[in-house]
């Protein structure tokens, strides 16, 4: 019976090969994958660490993608549960919501009966709190642990929502974050909605997006959802990212109630907190995100990800751009490390993460596509496409004169690095990118489903299927 083996270069795990041993996808040299013994210790979260190129010219520096993937079970081993009835943590959240004048009609409606929704799937005891803003902002519903009573204030208050005047965003996404703190639990989610543009007080996407970067800081995950043709996109993009939850495009009001209490629980079925990647690198490397996800500190060879908090049943892809320094020829430079989380219960837990192996190679006939791993380089592909058309939407809302500059810098990225693939590829990929900065220029609501897709493929965010809607 066949065992797995792992490439101790291009990092994938396979079926032991029939004869030479070598790996199937880019020769490199593999080693048998023991079982790991498990501890209580032992994370149930499954980690990969590939890496796009094995081979680099002597006496360069270079450059290399490490792709490193985490897999979620859909649950967490009973040992690792909340030791609660409900088995899951106590939750705060606060439904943020634009009641402008665009909102009258069918986005109320369907509003409100999202939030009836939410308040079904929030447990007794779950704090919950109210955020209405237009022109003005205010907590028609103060933080309160939910019972029979409290529902049925919240109802009531409900039922007393109008709409009208402009959109105080900042102002809204201020209050939920404040309102968290006056009772914070172990899960907190600020759920912002808004159909429009920010256009009463601070309106800085900077700005609003460290107000989300702060709050993740302190515990709390800021989600978005957009709904129509007129809101923008960019910010929802920036508040999601820098507040560690996720944005969502939401083409029709009637799809409202789906995303929000799809979110919701997403959130409350955090099976992950505070995931950290843990690399250890060669002297004189360096480490950088290409998503704007993912911060990174690095001290002497130690590299640490900000992963952030997991929900169940996902898969997510991070990519990270590895600098190396110039090595003479038959060096081997390797990467290894290790994933820490807290579980549900509070517990530490580590996955060890595979070893990832550069080899350097006499740099006379050395040609761009050798030892490139193409499965590895299509998956980085689609990361920088979509982190260009992130930084091309964000560019465009903060420096419109700019947009074109920075459109042109990510298709010369795109272009070179898609040339590992082949010359006629990389122009074929820098041609699609650049229709869609054409497209995203041209139509708004283009745009938005453009950005959804870049964003829900960099934070391994879920999409409703047609069935779900």
């Amino acid at each position: 019976m066949s065992r797995l083996m792992r490439c101790l270069y291009c990092g994938v795990l396979q079926d032991e090969p029939v004869g030479a041993k070598s790996c199937v996808r880019c020769g490199g040299e593999l080693t048998f994958e023991e079982n790991l013994h498990t501890t209580p210790q032992t994370s149930y979260i499954q980690v990969q660490m590939e890496l796009d190129q094995v081979q680099a010219p002597a006496a360069r520096n270079i450059e290399r993608y490490v792709l490193v993937t985490l897999r979620t079970p859909q649950k967490v081993p009973a040992a690792e549960t909340v030791p609660t009835t409900t088995g899951r943590a106590a939750m705060n959240f606060s439904a943020v919501l634009d009641v402008s004048g665009s909102m009258h009609g069918a986005k109320l409606e369907n509003a409100r009966a999202a939030v009836r929704q939410a308040l079904h799937r929030l447990h007794d005891g779950d704090v919950f709190s109210l955020v209405l803003f237009s022109s003005q902002v205010e907590c028609v519903f103060e933080p309160a642990a939910l019972n029979s009573d409290t529902r049925g204030e919240v109802e009531a208050a409900l039922d007393k929502v109008r709409t009208g005047g402009m959109t105080a965003l900042a102002g809204g996404l201020n209050l939920g974050i404040e309102k968290i703190h006056a009772q914070k639990q172990d899960t907190n989610l600020v759920l912002l909605l808004s159909d429009g543009q920010a256009n009463v007080g601070d309106t800085d996407l900077e700005k609003i997006g460290y107000r989300g970067y702060v709050a993740r800081q302190q515990g709390i995950i800021v989600s978005t959802l957009g709904v129509g043709s007129d809101y923008n996109e960019a910010l929802m993009a920036e508040i999601a990212t820098q507040g560690g939850g996720r944005f969502y495009h939401i083409a029709a009001a009637h799809q409202i109630s789906a995303y929000l209490t799809g979110e919701l629980g997403e959130v409350a079925a955090l099976v992950a907190r505070q995931a950290q990647i843990h690399l250890t690198l060669p002297a004189g490397a360096a480490l950088m995100p290409l998503s704007a996800a993912y911060s990174v500190r690095q001290n002497g060879g130690e590299a640490i990800v900000d992963v952030g908090d997991l929900p169940a049943d996902l898969e997510l892809e991070i990519p990270l751009r590895l600098t190396l320094p110039a090595q003479t020829q038959g060096t081997k430079l390797s990467v290894e490390g290790r994933l820490t989380h807290l579980s549900p219960a509070g517990n530490t837990l580590e996955a060890p993460i595979n070893r990832i192996t550069v080899r350097f190679v006499a740099s006379e006939g050395f040609m761009l596509r050798d030892g490139v791993v193409e499965p590895v380089a299509r998956q980085v592909l689609a990361q920088m496409k979509a982190a260009s058309v992130l930084s091309f939407s964000r560019a465009a809302a903060m420096m419109p004169g700019k947009a074109a500059q920075q459109a042109d810098v990510a298709l010369n990225t795109v272009r070179q690095y898609a040339a590992l693939l082949g010359e006629q590829e990389a122009e074929e990929e820098a041609l699609g990118l650049e229709m869609q900065f054409s497209q995203m220029r041209a139509a708004p609501e283009q745009s938005k489903q453009v950005v959804y897709a870049a964003f829900s493929l960099a934070r391994g965010a879920k999409s409703l299927t047609p069935e779900d809607d």
